[in-house]
């Protein structure tokens, strides 16, 4: 069954799943300014699934067949067992991303999840000689969130208290997730996994171990799925700043109010109760290290992929900002956009050389290759800010210093706004400041005085001009003469 939109909204609506924003308990939290654009960011993952005219080359990407079921499921489900299906994801990623611009974490980091616990729980198995089943519980597990095409969170980051200790050496035993009891027919857990991505719009948890594990951490070596209503689950969404322009400010005055940036929450385990068949590691802490490391490299790879994404938006809102500037065709201006193409390039490269050159595990699953991976990921942080950067430059000081959409309203000041606040001719101001929005957004530098200490003053482009300008070239010149001994005059 391949869900759309509509149905995933409906489906969040008949939980009863535990939020508090902003200090308060909401029932509808679906619908909640702070959370909506990340359902809406959701949202579109079933809406293009189910729908092949939004866009097909999402559709062609998003939907493939089951190894378990046979049938058509969400690609955010798979088992990854080849190259093809490294790359598929990649492109996948990178479309989505330009696509809506926004996080599909309560879907995205599971994939991470799911392939390294498909490996990991198939060699415990092996190496208990059968003593235990948790592959076969977590392969029914996963047989039956295709079936029902559920949005699974990958949950993964404790509260970890002090950073020097291991989980066992903690003062407070609860700041890793832990087993405080077993029973005949499961466990109990306590704990926290803190700013989960997407976590309370989806449909499911799936919860692995943060870090490798030493022999006193048995009670930590714990992985289990639990739906995100269960009894003893609280959500506490994040209070970012970014928070407050959505439940603040005008639509207008939002730079992606459909489906914002990024959306997290903390979820506290409260002594939940989790049957044996939803439980897929207890008390193995050799397996953690492979674990994580597992999912760490399948995460990066994810993540990575995405940001190229992210990148050609900053690209396309830079481009559309210089021409509405009528600048687009400045050097300086095209310098920048290729810049940032050749960074959202490089970095796909390396994602697919990882893909490449996947390494295969006794389950089937295939493993990026972990350096080349890695190093994707450190090059994405700096193309990230260098993007964010280059977008702030090209755009200038108007990211941040725009009036508001009422401002716009006031009678004869919003007409007086309107033309001083004119590009070039053609262009319709409030498209200029709707994109001027989207840049400030895109940027990741909201603060003034991010942009504005690349503007005040003149953007960097001036400061060049400046060099061009004062700069003796005939002085240097004469002096490289002389040492190559050039007498002729050119």
């Amino acid at each position: 069954m391949i869900m759309n939109g509509k149905g995933y909204v409906e489906s969040l609506s008949r939980m009863k799943t535990l939020v508090y924003i902003d200090g308060d308990p909401v029932r509808e939290f679906w619908a909640h300014p702070a959370i909506r654009p990340a359902v809406n960011a959701l949202a579109a993952t079933y809406d293009l699934a189910s729908n092949a005219d939004l866009d097909p080359e999402i559709h062609r990407f998003i939907l493939m067949e089951s190894s378990l079921t046979g049938g058509k499921i969400s690609r955010f489900l798979n088992i990854i067992q080849s190259q093809e299906d490294l790359l598929a994801r990649m492109r996948l990623q990178r479309a989505m991303m330009r696509y809506t611009g926004g996080c599909f974490g309560g879907r995205c980091v599971a994939g991470a999840v799911i392939n390294a616990l498909w490996s990991v729980t198939f060699e415990v198995d092996g190496t208990n000689n059968g003593k235990t089943e948790y592959h076969h519980r977590f392969k029914n597990y996963m047989k039956m969130c295709q079936e029902k095409d559920l949005a699974v969170s990958g949950n993964i980051t404790d509260a970890k208290g002090d950073r020097s200790k291991p989980p066992h050496g903690q003062s407070d035993p609860d700041l890793f997730v832990r087993i405080v009891e077993r029973r005949k027919d499961g466990i109990v857990i306590n704990g926290a996994k803190l700013q989960q991505s997407g976590a309370p719009i989806a449909h499911e948890r799936l919860v692995v171990p943060t870090t490798a594990l030493g022999p006193k951490d048995e009670a930590y070596a714990v992985a289990f799925a639990v739906p995100g209503d269960a009894e003893g689950i609280i959500h506490v969404n994040d209070s970012a700043c970014g928070n407050a322009k959505f439940t603040a400010m005008d639509p207008e005055d939002i730079g992606n109010v459909t489906f914002g940036m990024h959306q997290s929450a903390h979820i506290l385990f409260d002594h939940v109760f989790i049957p044996w068949e939803r439980v897929f590691l207890c008390g193995e802490w050799k397996a953690s290290r492979d674990l994580v490391h597992r999912f760490s490299d399948f995460q990066r790879f994810a993540s990575s992929a995405c940001r190229c994404g992210y990148i050609d938006l900053c690209i396309g809102a830079g481009l559309a900002m210089a021409d509405y500037n009528g600048v687009a065709d400045k050097s300086h201006v095209q310098e920048k956009l290729v810049d940032m193409s050749i960074d959202a390039e490089t970095l796909q490269g390396m994602v697919a050389g990882s893909a490449a050159l996947a390494v295969p595990t006794a389950s089937g699953v295939m493993l990026p290759e972990s350096l080349i991976i890695n190093a994707a990921k450190l090059y994405m942080n700096d193309a990230i800010l260098k993007a964010g950067q280059r977008l702030a430059d090209i755009g200038g000081g108007i990211l941040v210093t725009r009036p508001s959409a009422r401002d716009l309203q006031i009678p004869k000041v919003g007409e007086l706004l309107m033309k001083y606040h004119r590009g070039r001719d053609g262009v319709d101001v409030e498209d200029r400041l709707k994109m001027a929005r989207l840049c400030e957004s895109l940027s990741g530098l909201s603060s003034p005085t991010a942009i504005l200490s690349v503007i005040a003053a003149g953007p960097p482009a001036t400061q060049r001009l400046n060099f061009r300008l004062m700069t003796d070239f005939k002085r240097d010149r004469q002096a490289a003469e002389r040492l190559a001994r050039v007498h002729k005059k050119h």
